[in-house]
């Protein structure tokens, strides 16, 4: 049975009108509870009353000439608009709390109901010097009405503590008068909680990159912000200083996190295998081209991040179209006239000068303007070195687990050792050094002997003889790089695995081998 009745009255544009019809409420002894007044309407709402005098009202009602209509509602507008607010409130992931000058509480959501234990309806109305601390800051507020922040308060009841944050804002009246206060509450163990989660987030996403030095906490930093823009990087960096991961780490904490992450490797394939990966092909442009063409990988990247490896050794044709695709944000497939719109967040890597590079005509002018928007450094690992004992520690666990085996210690020596190299190879190289160690180590715990580096190997079995005759520093590099490549040559049979073994691109592989006559 409903409590109430609500009339919504439609009028001419009358003055007057809302005492008239309040004459006929009079003249039926019937109360009035709420009423609300427009130019062309009035709302009135009443106690519940049979059908009978219901009719009776309206047909009074009707006896006014200016009325127009006369319809039952189920709300008034300003109770439409306050159980909005009160669901709103109630939604909200913290306590709201409004208390007006005598000090009754107004507002008390399902939020401060379930951290205080209290039901709304026995709180509604009551002092609120009888919930909270009497120091509370929500009581200075009605003194000096200067707002204030996350105030941490705890309130011993007995049997259990109320632990909470509090933020609060002064209630004024068109004088600047505090007439009342309102504030926020959120539960300190809720509120850690968050923290937990929003740390765990940045934290996923340099999950795999290791390190606490200054200099990689300044790329974190760096990266961190950069992520949250749309703007190109550049990755700069020696070879194996983890690039890729750092890439990576920026898509995760874009907004492009949910789609698409695709790396490619520049240097790896020929100039026309990698045009036709990056923009796709139509059906029968070349001898075995797929049925129906293929999409290209920024095709398949739309609205997601594409990392481009060794920018560096892209062919300058290739360059000209990369630069299309970062001015216009479209691409052609190859054969095709028609362009493709695609919306491509650009991460580009390389571990070569390329303002050396732009100086010797190797890599387009403007596109590397286009590209370093946002350069960012990556340390190589000799400038780091603080960062050994975690990375070793890192390498050891997982490779325990890829391994099967049981490394339970490694000794300050082993460390020690470690950190006298300058290490050229940066992480990469310290990784094969780690597992190697490993594979040599007889028991559980690994020491200085364990240590196996090859340029230290290649002295050791006299790779290269200095004192056998007189030669320059280039001649001596230039022996021991091709013993190196042949070597891998004989053990890979494959002049990509080389390339990836010894953390150089393809091409400067291939050169090598041109140098060297070191043909498969």
């Amino acid at each position: 049975m409903k409590e109430n009745i609500r009339l919504e009255i439609r009028t001419k544009d009358t003055i007057g009108i809302t005492l008239k019809i309040l004459e006929k409420l009079y003249e039926m002894n019937i109360d009035l509870r709420a009423a609300e007044v427009f130019s062309k309407k009035v709302c009135i709402k009443i106690d519940e009353i049979s059908k009978e005098r219901l009719q009776r009202l309206i047909e009074k009602i009707f006896e006014i000439k200016e009325v127009l209509s006369v319809d039952e509602v189920e709300l008034l507008s300003y109770e439409k608009n306050e159980r909005k607010l009160i669901a709103i409130i109630d939604a909200v992931d913290e306590g709201i709390l409004a208390v007006n000058k005598d000090y009754k509480v107004e507002i008390f959501n399902r939020y401060c109901e379930t951290l205080f234990k209290y039901n709304k309806d026995e709180v509604i109305g009551s002092d609120i010097r009888a919930i909270i601390n009497k120091d509370a800051p929500m009581f200075k507020l009605f003194k000096d009405g200067i707002p204030y922040d996350n105030v941490e308060q705890i309130v011993d009841r007995g049997d259990f503590k109320i632990h909470y944050l509090t933020s609060g804002r002064p209630v004024l009246d068109d004088l600047g008068n505090t007439i009342g206060a309102v504030a926020s509450i959120k539960d300190i163990n809720k509120a850690m909680q968050l923290v937990e989660v929003v740390n765990t987030i940045k934290d996923g996403a340099f999950s795999d990159i290791i390190g606490k030095s200054n200099k990689i906490e300044y790329v974190k930093r760096i990266v961190s912000s950069v992520a949250k823009t749309t703007s190109t990087v550049l990755l700069l960096g020696e070879s194996g200083t983890g690039k890729e991961l750092f890439a990576k780490a920026i898509h995760r904490l874009s907004s492009r996190a949910n789609n698409k992450f695709i790396a490619i490797n520049c240097a790896t394939l020929p100039e026309n295998l990698l045009e036709s990966e990056l923009f796709g092909y139509e059906e029968g442009t070349f001898t075995g081209a797929l049925k129906g063409g293929k999409n290209g990988i920024f095709e398949e990247a739309d609205g997601g991040t594409l990392f481009l490896d060794e920018i560096g050794e892209m062919p300058l044709k290739l360059q000209a179209k990369i630069l299309r695709v970062l001015q216009d944000g479209v691409v052609r497939r190859i054969g095709s006239s028609k362009e493709t719109k695609v919306d491509v967040r650009i991460i580009a890597a390389t571990n070569r000068n390329i303002e050396d590079m732009v100086k010797n005509g190797e890599f387009r002018e403007d596109l590397y303007y286009r590209l370093s928007v946002m350069p960012i450094y990556l340390p190589p690992l000799r400038e780091r070195k603080e960062d050994i004992p975690l990375l070793v520690n890192y390498f050891v666990e997982n490779l325990n687990k890829k391994f099967n085996s049981k490394i339970k210690r490694i000794d300050k020596g082993y460390i020690e050792e470690l950190m006298k190299y300058s290490w050229p190879g940066n992480i990469r190289e310290l990784q094969n050094v780690v597992e190697r160690s490993i594979i040599l180590c007889e028991g559980d715990t690994l020491i200085k002997d364990n240590i196996y580096i090859n340029t230290d190997k290649f002295i050791q079995n006299n790779i290269i003889d200095i004192s056998e005759e007189e030669r320059t520093l280039e001649e001596i590099v230039s022996e021991c790089e091709r013993e190196v490549i042949k070597r891998a040559l004989i053990k890979y049979k494959s002049y990509r695995e080389v390339a990836k073994h010894l953390g150089v691109s393809h091409t400067t592989i291939m050169n090598k081998i041109k140098k060297y006559k070191l043909y498969l």
